[in-house]
C-alpha cells in the first residue's frame, strides 16, 4: 500500500487542506470586513466634513449680513450724512446755487448707489447683462470702467442666479475699493446656452490668494457661488492686479 493511501495519512491531508481553506476564508472575510469598515469610515468622515462646511458657510452668511449692515451704516454716515451736513453749512454761509446744486447731485448719486446695492432696481425683469452693468457703472466715479459682453442666446437666466451674481459682483467691487488701490476695473461676461462665465479684472496691488482665503469677503463669495453650483478662481500677482473668474451652468427660468 502506498504511503498516501494510508488512512491516517489521508486524514491528515484532509485536515491540512480544510485548515488551509478555513484560513483563506478567514483571511478573505477579514479583508472584506476591513475594506467595508474603511469605506464606512470614509463616508462618515466625508459626511462630517460636509456638515462642518455647511456650518461654516452658515456662520459666514450671518457674518456677511452683519458686515453688510455695518457697511451700509458707514456709507450713510460717511457719504450721505457728512455731505448733507456740508450742504447745511454752505447754505448757512450763503453759498452759490451752483455749488449747492453740485453737492446735492453728489448726494443723490451716492444715495442711488446705496439703494441699488440694497436692491437692484427691477433686476427680475432686466437681463443679467443690464443688472451687472448697472452695478458696475455705479463705480465709475472711482475707476475707469470697461466691459465686454458676449450673449449668444436669448437670455433666460433664473432669478436666483441673477441675484447671487449681483451680490458676488458687489463683493468683488467692494474688495477692490477697500484693498486693491486700483485705477481701473473690467468685466467680461459670456452667456451661452449651457454656461455663464464672469471675469473681473483690476490693475491694483494684488494679494496673496492663499493667505486671504479665510476673509469674510472671500467666504461670502464662496457661499454665493456654492448656492448656484458655480466654480470660481482668483489669480493675483502682487503689484500687477487680480483676476476673478467664475463658471456656472446656465439654469434657465
Amino acid at each position: 500500500m502506498e504511503k498516501w493511501q494510508d488512512p491516517d495519512t489521508f486524514l491528515l491531508w484532509v485536515i491540512i487542506i480544510i485548515a488551509v481553506m478555513m484560513l483563506l476564508i478567514g483571511t478573505l472575510i477579514s479583508v472584506f470586513y476591513l475594506s467595508y469598515k474603511k469605506i464606512l469610515q470614509s463616508k462618515e468622515d466625508e459626511h462630517t466634513i460636509k456638515i462642518e462646511h455647511q456650518r461654516t458657510l452658515l456662520k459666514v452668511s450671518l457674518d456677511a449680513q452683519e458686515n453688510e449692515r455695518i457697511r451700509i451704516a458707514a456709507d450713510l454716515h460717511d457719504n450721505i450724512i457728512s455731505k448733507l451736513t456740508i450742504i447745511r453749512l454752505k447754505t448757512a454761509l450763503a453759498a452759490s446755487p451752483v455749488e449747492l446744486d453740485q453737492l446735492l447731485g453728489n448726494v443723490i448719486d451716492e444715495s442711488r448707489r446705496i439703494s441699488h446695492e440694497l436692491s437692484p432696481p427691477l433686476y427680475e425683469e432686466k437681463s443679467l447683462e443690464n443688472v451687472l452693468l448697472t452695478i458696475l457703472k455705479n463705480w465709475e466715479v472711482f475707476y475707469h470702467i470697461s466691459y465686454y459682453v458676449d450673449t449668444r442666446i436669448e437670455e433666460q437666466v433664473s432669478k436666483n442666479t441673477k441675484l447671487q451674481m449681483v451680490r458676488i459682483l458687489q463683493e468683488l467691487m467692494h474688495n477692490i475699493y477697500k484693498h486693491a488701490k486700483a485705477s481701473s476695473a473690467e468685466m467680461r461676461l459670456r452667456i451661452t446656452k449651457k454656461y455663464i462665465t464672469l471675469l473681473i479684472i483690476d490693475n491694483g496691488v494684488g494679494f496673496n490668494v492663499k493667505k486671504a482665503t479665510a476673509g469674510i469677503g472671500l467666504q461670502n463669495i464662496e457661499l454665493r457661488t456654492d448656492n448656484i453650483n458655480a466654480v470660481y478662481k482668483f489669480k493675483s500677482v502682487e503689484e500687477k492686479g487680480t483676476r476673478f473668474v467664475m463658471l456656472l451652468k446656465n439654469k434657465r427660468k
